[in-house]
């Protein structure tokens, strides 16, 4: 039996459909059948509650006359007949004791059979009233179903979209963090095969490839850190020590450590700052996020290019400026500057040891310092990195 069930046709068909439909469609026909049960259910407990009260008078009164109490009702004959007659009218009255309402003689009565006789009553105007009710609870019941799933579908549609969203990023995450994993792991594969090819060679006779492997470790080291500040960063976990801060000092401290490459691609470096500007922050992290900038403005723009850190107090607020005059960047680049593993220029990139998380991990920084931080051109050309930080930190309520 459970065989032929199994291949039956019919439901092969309908499993084919389940396995074919996406888990939102599943989703939304369960939504679909449920509030369809449950209005189902409501109406059908209301419907029922309202026609026991307009019933209840009619009821009472077609019982009356086979009452004891009311015998001599029965006596007069008033709203009584036999069975027989009924039955020669082709009106059946099957069981004693119980009311039925039947459409008889252009009109709605309510019977009531005792032994051979039965007591009716003319309820036309009770039933007109029930339908009337019934059809307009239908009419309720059915609107208000179709638009509670409407919006019950649109908010799980809603809901839906960042968690899709962090799907996607994950996946795309995890498949770039790979191939960026890959690479210098390959390289360094390589590297030590061509070396075990050669083993009576000295150190000195490979030293080229010796070089090129620790060039892709210290590659991998510093992905790996990022990649791990970046997934504190999503478990919140507080890594900022805040403290009175001078930007103007840590302005400085990068151009000393970028001053050589900055000579190497005869690039200029200008600072226009005040003589101290202190903000509370993480010193570390602000030292980071000035020198991510910098290091990226100096590595995607070409020889003799100016390059200015602009330090400004506005009230309350700190504005951090990076400018550059190089060839600046795409208005499609710029929507997905901030991604993971996002390069404008993947062969510069990787060339340059660059792995695409340098500005997510400057957004992070921003964001946990309570600012804002924004892309614009340079007139006549070139790029602005506008970042602006409050002065005061604002301690956030424990969640």
């Amino acid at each position: 039996m459970i065989d032929k069930i199994t291949n039956n046709g019919f439901f092969n068909r309908i499993h084919q459909v389940r396995k074919a439909m996406s888990t939102q469609m599943k989703v939304t026909i369960l939504m679909a059948v449920g509030f369809t049960i449950v209005f189902g259910a409501v109406g059908t407990f209301i419907d029922r509650q309202f026609r026991e009260v307009v019933y209840s008078n009619p009821i009472m009164r077609v019982k009356q006359p086979f009452d004891t109490n009311q015998a001599n009702l029965l006596n007069n004959g008033e709203n009584v007949v036999s069975n027989t007659y009924l039955k020669s009218e082709k009106l059946f009255i099957p069981k004693e004791d119980r009311v039925y309402i039947k459409y008889f003689n252009q009109g709605w009565y309510m019977f009531y059979k005792h032994g051979t006789m039965v007591s009716y009553q003319n309820i036309s105007i009770e039933h007109d009233m029930v339908e009337r009710f019934s059809s307009r609870l239908l009419l309720i019941m059915g609107t208000s179903e179709v638009l509670l799933l409407l919006m019950a579908f649109i908010l799980a549609r809603a809901n839906m979209i960042p968690i899709t969203r962090a799907l996607r990023q994950q996946r795309r995450f995890v498949a770039d963090a790979a191939h960026e994993f890959k690479t210098p792991m390959t390289v360094i594969q390589n590297k030590l095969e061509t070396m075990l090819e050669h083993p009576n060679d000295s150190v000195m006779d490979q030293v080229e490839n010796v070089a090129n492997s620790l060039t892709e470790v210290r590659h991998l080291n510093k992905l790996t850190a990022d990649m791990l500040k970046l997934a504190q960063a999503d478990a919140e976990v507080v890594m900022f020590d805040f403290q009175p801060t001078d930007l103007v000092k840590i302005s400085k401290e990068v151009s000393e450590i970028l001053e050589v490459q900055f000579n190497e691609k005869q690039q200029i470096l200008n600072l226009e700052m005040p003589d101290e500007l202190i903000i509370e922050g993480d010193a570390q992290r602000l030292r980071q996020l000035i020198l991510n900038l910098v290091d990226n403005a100096h590595k995607y723009t070409d020889s003799k290019t100016v390059i200015t850190v602009q330090l400004r107090k506005l009230r309350n607020i700190a504005r951090i400026k990076i400018i550059d005059n190089g060839e600046g960047i795409s208005t499609e680049d710029k929507k997905h500057l901030f991604d993971r593993f996002y390069r404008v220029d993947k062969s510069r990139s990787r060339a340059s040891g660059g792995h695409g998380l340098g500005l997510s991990i400057v957004q992070w920084i921003v964001e946990g310092h309570g600012g804002k931080i924004s892309v614009e051109d340079t007139v006549p050309h070139g790029t602005t990195f506008d970042i602006v930080l409050p002065l005061r930190h604002r301690k956030q309520p424990d969640k």
